[in-house]
């Protein structure tokens, strides 16, 4: 489960458009970080996605994916034109093919063929109704589901919400926010044909006044249960109150909220109603990667975690610059993961109530992202952006290490009296270490 925000040049503090995505899955598939730089490709060349194959392109953007590590496509990304796009699971009563493509492969091909927001969202519907979408989109769990999306570059962003080979799309005015559940009623701009027809055919709604996407094909039982509404909700009215003051510091701060919920932010329960989203609940997904892009003036800077649980995380600064050394490529995605797995074991031990006190811990991951944050804004050229990265994973490693001091400090654990949480953790713990 996931959460997807954006806010256009109109709203924002310094006149970017700030962009926003947390990814939630399960707690123990690594989500990784990698670059692929632009290709030149045999125009018959097929393109093996996750499940399928598509007909590709003859060249392809230099891209920035993150994704589950066995997902061919990716949760979210960006492209060096200033194309970015996240993707959120939907629910709806519509049956899905049983392989086809996932909407993360969809946001993968967008973002290595098209270079504009406009561009994208008709490639999307192109893909949609060719290939369908289907397939199992779990890393453990049987999920199966359809997609929703928001796309934007420096100019123009996009809502596109789909149902089987059902879509609708609007152009977003200023902020917009999904998570997964759908957004769209009768206020969208464009649909497939067909829509509205059959949903009165199916009896789902009686005529066209009447019509609402959200109401007519939403699987309401799936989408109370992932709290999708109730996310979306929050992170709406989070940007609408900071309207004119959004900056990619106040968009971290979303990602990482726990919605004023004391056990998840203690690390005492599991909730699927927080945007920093912590497994250990009934029904449980985890924040298993973040980022932030803001763009402006031709200019993309990107912020990720790398890591799960941006409340623990440090966001680091990317750029497209020449140099890929701070980047996994999609050959060193087994190094990715590693990486993942290892700052994912300190992460575990706050879960467990290994560490009680992480004031001191937080206090320096701030005072380092405040600083990363402002050497990015004075950075200015492909050697200063390399040195700024460098700096930021330097800075990281420095992070955890402190951390895993203060753990091995710790004599006592710290009590929690939520069996399940305990039991679930345990269980997740063993199958991650095995």
């Amino acid at each position: 489960m996931c959460d997807t925000l954006v806010a256009l040049s109109n709203v924002t503090m310094d006149n970017s458009v700030i962009f926003g995505k947390n990814s939630d899955r399960e707690p123990n598939e690594p989500q990784i970080m990698i670059r692929i730089p632009p290709k030149k490709r045999d125009k018959n060349e097929k393109i093996k996605c996750t499940y399928i194959e598509v007909d590709g392109e003859e060249f392809t953007n230099d891209v920035i994916l993150i994704k589950p590590h066995w997902i061919w496509g990716a949760e979210m990304g960006i492209n060096s034109k200033g194309l970015v796009i996240g993707n959120e699971a939907v629910f709806t009563k519509e049956k899905l093919k049983p392989k086809a493509l996932l909407g993360m492969d969809m946001l993968r091909l967008a973002l290595e063929y098209c270079d504009t927001a406009d561009n994208a969202v008709k490639y999307i519907i192109y893909l949609l109704e060719k290939y369908g979408q289907g397939g199992k989109a779990g890393y453990i769990a049987n999920l199966r589901y359809h997609n929703s999306f928001i796309i934007a570059d420096y100019n123009n962003a996009y809502v596109l919400e789909t149902a089987g080979q059902n879509w609708v799309v609007k152009q977003i005015d200023d902020i917009y926010t999904i998570s997964n559940s759908l957004t769209l009623n009768k206020d969208f701009d464009e649909c497939n044909s067909g829509l509205i027809d059959n949903a009165i055919n199916r009896g789902w709604c009686k005529s066209e006044e009447d019509f609402s996407f959200k109401a007519c094909y939403e699987d309401k039982l799936y989408s109370f249960a992932t709290k999708g509404d109730y996310r979306q909700k929050h992170t709406k009215d989070s940007l609408k109150k900071n309207t004119g003051n959004i900056d990619v510091s106040y968009m971290m701060s979303i990602l990482r909220s726990h919605c004023g919920d004391d056990k998840v932010s203690n690390y005492k329960s599991g909730s699927m109603k927080t945007i920093c989203m912590h497994g250990g609940g009934v029904i449980s997904s985890q924040t298993t990667g973040s980022m932030v892009a803001r763009l402006k003036d031709g200019s993309i800077t990107l912020w990720c975690t790398g890591t799960s649980l941006p409340c623990l995380s440090l966001y680091k600064p990317y750029w497209f610059t020449d140099s890929t050394e701070m980047f996994y490529s999609e050959e060193q995605q087994p190094e990715a993961v590693e990486y993942w797995k290892q700052i994912e074991q300190l992460h575990r031990k706050v879960l467990n109530g290994e560490i009680s006190d992480l004031s001191s811990f937080i206090a320096k991951r701030d005072d380092m992202e405040a600083q990363l944050l402002k050497l990015a804004d004075q950075a200015k050229t492909d050697k200063d952006r390399i040195e700024v990265m460098r700096l930021a994973k330097q800075s990281e490693k420095e992070l955890y290490e402190i951390f895993a001091d203060n753990i091995s400090k710790v004599e006592k654990k710290r009590l929690n009296l939520n069996l399940y949480y305990n039991v679930y953790w345990k269980k997740q713990n063993k199958s991650l270490n095995s």
